[in-house]
């Protein structure tokens, strides 16, 4: 159990005698309108006293000068609202392109004080080792960065041979992972088909989660009502993937906890907006599952999903239940964090204004981290072993021929299985088209692009090659080393010489985004930490990536985060229908590979 929720005898003495007025507070916050998500309520004209990390007790303003030594930092709240801390009970950090410390400066600052983390993508590329990294990393910070294990690393059976896999985290590793200060549960169980036809390796993982006390979390979308069933007697008792009112609602009544997701691409609130506003959710909360850097220097983290529901007209009390008491209930950690009440951490903030909340001083584990939105507490940079941040293993770098496809016909015209997409929706569509074919090479059509994807991990020289259709982008090549889940190298394009460049630069950065265009370079952002994340300040990771947005919309007219949400998954061969990895194109739903060309 991570050392904040150890009980501690000699921190509990401090805070009674606290809370007593026999020795002073070290932080008094006065003058305050505490939300109490408890009761519903708003208490107006209230002092929080805090000793240490936590908080010794509530009282009325006129007796706050009990608690007040020589010592004690003294904040006039002026009449602002006391807000708990956020929770966010579900993230892949990797997806903000922001390292564990980058990200924490950000989160804080918009007021979120927790967030549970899958640090899934990561798993895939390094291993055991990248979840101990990133773990450490984590555990050094003022924002509380709990761990979900990785429960799917790889996403397909490695016996199916669809891809080449940069790692796995069996059962067994667990026991390596489980003992990690900051762990708090098993990361989303993606793995459906193996859960329902219970299969003994995933059950392993759920029975050291149990027997560790650890929660274990859900990925069900759409399913069936026998299959919802079995899933979740399985002992998976939460999910964030719903994207109907209907779906959430089963989930519920079935005793699941739902997570509304508002993210970056994939946006659930307004459609579990009844769910969430009209009944009484019990097992509900807000997450946010995938944020990139833009969206949270420019919009927030779960206060911009927050004021989202209060402007969808919901209750201003409850849409902060929702991302702070309720998740914490999730996480059974209401003892703790989730509420400002006594005994609980130190976390919390100030806003002007409770219909439109915008986080000034922020406290976390009872320090101030942020004073009227200035910076005031010292983050420790992590430092990353040189392994990790060299994870582009290239057995060449490809020519152009080599990211193209190549017909046995000369010249003529073939029947081709096309992956059709959706920029800003997970699944894809397998058509079918009739493709021109001159020296042996494919003739795009309007709308598509040739797509590769190149292994990165173990040198092996694998390139799966087909066409992509629906993208909305006419670019010469743009690569990046985001290609989920098992991320090796995904390349698309309309000119092969533009796309070899593309690879060769990320492999020269040694991971990241770079586009390419006329054998002019529109933009790269450098993502070095596994080729997910970048280490630099996160002011300079935020105006890189604004840099390379504003670049391919000015040029390309694309709105480069559903473009390229769109492009990584194309890689995912566990989402119908058709897929593409470093072996070729994959028949998802029959987990088996398929040629391009149907002869």
């Amino acid at each position: 159990m991570n050392k904040l929720f150890r009980y501690d005898p000699a921190e509990r003495r401090d805070l009674i005698k606290t809370a007593r007025g026999l020795i002073p507070a070290d932080l008094v916050v006065t003058n305050t309108n505490l939300v109490s998500v408890a009761t519903g309520e708003v208490l107006e004209g209230k002092t929080v006293i805090v000793k240490g990390r936590r908080i010794a007790g509530i009282v009325d303003d006129r007796i706050a000068s009990k608690y007040i030594g020589s010592g004690t930092l003294v904040i006039d709240g002026k009449g602002r609202y006391l807000v708990p801390g956020f929770i966010d009970p579900h993230i892949h950090i990797e997806s903000s392109l922001l390292d564990p410390y980058g990200f924490a400066k950000i989160a804080l600052k918009h007021g979120t004080t927790t967030v549970v983390a899958d640090p899934h993508e990561i798993g895939n590329v390094l291993g055991v080792e990248g979840v101990r990294i990133f773990s450490e990393a984590a555990s050094k910070l003022p924002l509380k960065i709990l761990i979900d294990l990785p429960s799917c690393v790889p996403a397909t059976n490695p016996n199916l041979g669809l891809e080449t896999i940069g790692n796995i985290i069996s059962s067994s590793d667990m026991h390596k992972l489980i003992e990690l200060d900051n762990v708090i549960g098993l990361g989303e169980v993606m793995d459906f088909f193996s859960v329902v036809n219970y299969d003994e390796e995933v059950l392993e993982k759920i029975r050291i989660a149990y027997e560790k006390g650890l929660v274990v979390n859900g990925h069900a979308p759409l399913l069936p009502e026998e299959m919802l069933n079995a899933y979740i007697s399985a002992g998976i008792y939460s999910d964030h993937e719903s994207t109907l009112a209907a779906e959430a609602l089963e989930k519920v009544r079935r005793g699941m906890f739902v997570f509304a997701r508002e993210g970056s691409a994939w946006r659930d609130l307004k459609a579990l907006f009844e769910v969430l506003a009209r009944t009484d959710c019990e097992l509900c909360a807000f997450t946010s599952d995938d944020l990139n850097v833009a969206e949270l220097f420019e919009k927030g983290h779960m206060d911009r999903v927050v004021n989202e529901a209060i402007e969808m007209g919901m209750d201003p009390v409850r849409a902060i239940k929702y991302a702070s008491l309720k998740p914490a209930m999730r996480l059974h950690l209401e003892e703790h964090i989730g509420l400002v009440a006594p005994g609980r951490l130190g976390d919390f903030f100030l806003s002007k204004r409770l219909e439109y909340l915008e986080p000034e001083t922020v406290v976390s584990n009872g320090e101030v981290i942020y004073y009227d939105g200035e910076l005031k507490k010292e983050f420790p940079k992590p430092t990353y072993p040189e392994y990790a941040l060299k994870t582009v293993n290239l057995r060449k770098i490809p020519s152009p021929s080599d990211l193209i496809p190549s017909s046995d016909i000369g010249n003529g015209a073939v029947k081709a299985n096309i992956i059709r997409v959706q920029p800003g929706s997970a699944l894809t569509k397998w058509v079918t088209e009739v493709i021109d074919i001159r020296d042996h090479k494919p003739i795009l059509h309007e709308d598509e692009l040739y797509v590769a994807v190149i292994e990165r991990h173990k040198g092996t020289g694998n390139i799966g090659k087909g066409i992509v259709k629906g993208l909305g982008v006419r670019i010469g090549g743009i690569a990046q080393t985001i290609a989920h889940d098992t991320h090796n190298i995904i390349v698309a394009g309309t000119n092969p010489e533009d796309m070899s460049l593309a690879v060769k630069i990320v492999h020269d950065i040694q991971g990241g985004i770079v586009a390419v265009n006329d054998k002019e370079v529109v933009g790269i952002v450098e993502l070095k930490l596994a080729g997910l994340m970048s280490v630099k300040e996160p002011e300079e990771v935020y105006a890189e990536f604004k840099r390379f947005v504003n670049r391919m919309k000015e040029g390309f007219q694309v709105e480069f985060e559903s473009f390229f949400m769109t492009l990584s998954l194309v890689a995912l061969p566990v989402i119908p229908e058709l897929r593409i990895t470093d072996r070729g194109l994959v028949d998802v739903v029959n987990a088996r590979l398929v040629p391009l060309f149907i002869t």
